[in-house]
């Protein structure tokens, strides 16, 4: 692929340079045939790429055609009004309700969700335009997306109250989600949840890639490479590619991210949760080692136990930012700690390391 491209632009290149030398030396018959070389040349590249453009079309579809059939919801596409959400409920007991990161999915919880379905029933779901969801037509911000979720929770028959466990960005749709609905909300927990100090409108560049991405699997290149779900581990790889493979996905990643000052904003609004229970699960700095920013990173997270009156903060020892995955059962721990407090077990929560 990459000799290809290198021939593609080379000859073209050779052509227009021997056209100038001949314009310089006043050699006409020189400079008519380099014209005609480089018309021919070009004219054969854009058939040529214009067929490639169709073959990687055809399969790119063909091939997410193939995904829905190995790869179908595991849960129940829910109406919520215009468009559906995918929500997928397992277990028995208190509800747990998983949100997950910017640019991540639902397979994010696939170490963390078994755990907690042992003593609870866990539900996973897909933010519009995400995984098996439609695109949603409103904005990308906390205060939309926590009145999705409640009411694809509602239309499912999924009754309060829920713990609810955002990891990153989900971290701000789940605060959001509290300080609209306190009385359906048994518990938080905040794993490394996105910081609004720290989030700022993308840069042109990431935008770009974001747009060029989405060409690339229109037309079945990112899919080829290797792109989609490449770094997943084996078990569900397939899966992420099945549902990140998808150029419309492309779409809701950029306006998630162009939106993050005015979700910065709504988060920065939210100045408590009354005394909902809030376990605040922040990564190892000890691990990113990153010197200022890092401890910065922690003390604002340590910061946000004082949203409510009855907190714990938590470090996951050894783990980044991918807690779900490097330390799940830290997660399960604080669930079940909030559910031994509802159930009058356990006592007043502080800070730890696990």
């Amino acid at each position: 692929m990459r000799w290809v491209l290198v021939v593609g632009i080379a000859i073209p290149l050779l052509l227009l340079v021997s056209l100038v030398v001949a314009k310089l030396a006043g050699n006409t018959a020189s400079a008519h045939v380099a014209i005609k070389g480089i018309r021919l040349v070009l004219s054969f590249e854009l058939i040529g790429l214009a067929l490639i453009a169709v073959i990687g079309f055809v399969y790119e579809h063909r091939s997410e055609k193939n995904d829905r059939q190995l790869y179908p919801p595991p849960g129940q596409l829910v109406d919520i009004g215009a468009y559906r959400l995918h929500l997928h409920c397992e277990g028995k007991g208190p509800k747990v309700v998983l949100e997950y990161g910017h640019q991540g999915s639902y397979t994010d919880w696939y170490r963390v969700q078994p755990q907690l379905a042992e003593f609870a029933r866990v539900c996973v779901y897909d933010r519009g335009g995400y995984g098996w969801s439609d695109a949603s037509p409103k904005s990308r911000v906390p205060s939309v997306m926590a009145e999705e979720l409640h009411s694809v929770l509602q239309s499912a028959g999924e009754t309060p109250p829920y713990i609810l466990v955002g990891h990153s960005f989900g971290g701000l749709n789940s605060l959001m989600f509290a300080q609209r609905f306190p009385h359906d909300v048994a518990g938080v927990v905040l794993v490394d949840a996105s910081l609004p100090e720290m989030m700022s409108a993308g840069r042109w560049q990431h935008v770009a890639r974001i747009r060029l991405m989405e060409m690339a699997v229109a037309f079945g290149l990112a899919r080829w490479r290797g792109w989609c779900g490449g770094n997943a581990p084996k078990e569900i790889r397939g899966l992420k590619q099945a549902i990140t493979c998808r150029s419309a996905l492309y779409e809701t990643y950029r306006r998630e991210w162009t939106s993050f000052p005015q979700s910065a904003a709504e988060i920065r609004a939210i100045t408590g949760i009354g005394s909902i229970p809030l376990v605040v699960i922040a990564r190892d700095p000890q691990v990113e080692r990153s010197g200022a920013r890092e401890s910065q990173w922690n003390r604002l997270q340590q910061e946000r136990t004082g949203l409510s009156g009855n907190f714990e903060f938590v470090v996951a020892k050894g783990s980044r930012h991918d807690v779900p995955v490097s330390r799940p059962d830290v997660i399960a721990a604080a669930v079940r700690k909030i559910v031994a407090q509802a159930s009058g077990t356990a006592g007043h929560p502080g800070n730890s390391v696990r």
